[in-house]
């Protein structure tokens, strides 16, 4: 037995999606084949535009994370298809070419765009260029200095592939002990023979070719200042618990937390809140997201900075609040009741 299986040691799983992007294709499909136990067959990648596999990695102990690293195709061809394979993800590399260092602009405008919640990392391949000279020929323009600046996106130099899952990893620990949820940024800088120890392979970047917006819808940012107005105005019976979480207490689920950067919610089963066993893996994996959309209308309002994705988050309030299993939506019910099981009653 190993001691992944002992149980006198047990180890929380914890399953993220995670995409790497980028025009190097050919570099891409090495990382992927590096760090991954389990890969499908390459071939997925040029047949649906996409190949995924399975990493496994130990953060901390009794910490291990399984990512499902989606290989997304960025050519010209697959660029209208990439964005729907975002959906999910919390983390993304992006590996960029030390020759077509603007793409980092390119996408960072992209995904900001598309995922209001995200650990994006950049990847720069130093193949003929230092750090150094990199930062002196792009990162002094106005663009990048704008963007660094406003997005406090991190700099680094690494040496080895795992550096990333570290920093992502690293990531998503400070968003659980600060409860904060918007987007990291980083930019990497490592040279082509760390990362791709074993690979004397050669890669052209492509372009970078814009997904179609048509059949995208854009994040919008929530202007929390006012929402928060119209929650006190209206009295509402909810409470607000650190930065930008409001936490709602319904007597027939449990509690349910709202984050008004996004408007995401997440549940804290009714069945954990007493539980006595504080080693039940459930428990430690609380609290869950549940998935709470707005249909296709595109809404409206006359009110100044209140748009549709703030009444949305005030109905999702009034929902989470008043609702049962009567009058919430099928979608959200079934959510909540595959979370609010315990296999320990059960038995």
């Amino acid at each position: 037995m190993s001691s992944l299986e002992s149980p006198l040691q047990e180890t929380l799983v914890l399953k993220k999606k995670l995409c790497i992007l980028g025009g190097m294709e050919h570099y891409k499909d090495e990382f992927q084949k590096e760090l991954s136990s389990n890969a499908l067959p390459i071939e997925n990648k040029q047949n649906i535009g996409v190949n995924i596999s399975k990493i496994d990695f130990s953060f901390k102990k009794g910490e291990k994370y399984e990512f499902l690293l989606w290989n997304i195709d960025c050519r010209r061809q697959r660029a209208y298809l990439r964005t729907i394979f975002y959906n999910g993800a919390e983390a993304i590399i992006i590996l960029i070419s030390e020759t077509k260092v603007d793409q980092i602009l390119y996408y960072l405008d992209e995904i900001q765009a598309r995922i209001p919640s995200i650990t994006l990392v950049f990847c720069i391949v130093l193949e003929a260029f230092t750090k150094d000279e990199i930062i002196q020929r792009h990162f002094k323009s106005e663009d990048f200095i704008s963007k660094i600046k406003s997005y406090n996106i991190q700099i680094n130099e690494i040496s080895k592939p795992l550096d990333i899952l570290n920093q992502i990893c690293t990531t998503f620990l400070k968003r659980d002990k600060y409860k904060e949820r918007d987007n990291a940024y980083i930019i990497d800088f490592i040279p082509l023979s760390f990362l791709l120890l074993q690979s004397e392979i050669s890669d052209e970047c492509n372009d970078y070719y814009e997904p179609e917006i048509r059949n995208n819808m854009t994040f919008h940012h929530i202007n929390t200042e006012k929402l928060v107005s119209y929650i006190l105005n209206l009295r509402l019976d909810v409470q607000f618990e650190a930065s930008n979480w409001l936490k709602i207490r319904n007597e027939e689920f449990g509690t349910f937390s709202i984050y008004l950067k996004n408007g995401n919610v997440y549940y804290f089963p009714k069945i954990c809140e007493n539980c006595k066993e504080k080693k039940c893996l459930k428990l430690k994996k609380a609290p869950f997201f549940i998935c709470i959309e707005a249909g296709e209308s595109g809404g409206w309002t006359n009110i100044n900075g209140f748009d549709q994705s703030e009444l949305l988050i005030l109905s999702k309030i009034l929902a989470l609040k008043e609702g049962n299993e009567k009058n919430l939506p099928n979608s959200v019910l079934k959510q909540i009741n595959n979370i609010n099981t315990c296999e320990k009653i059960k038995k």
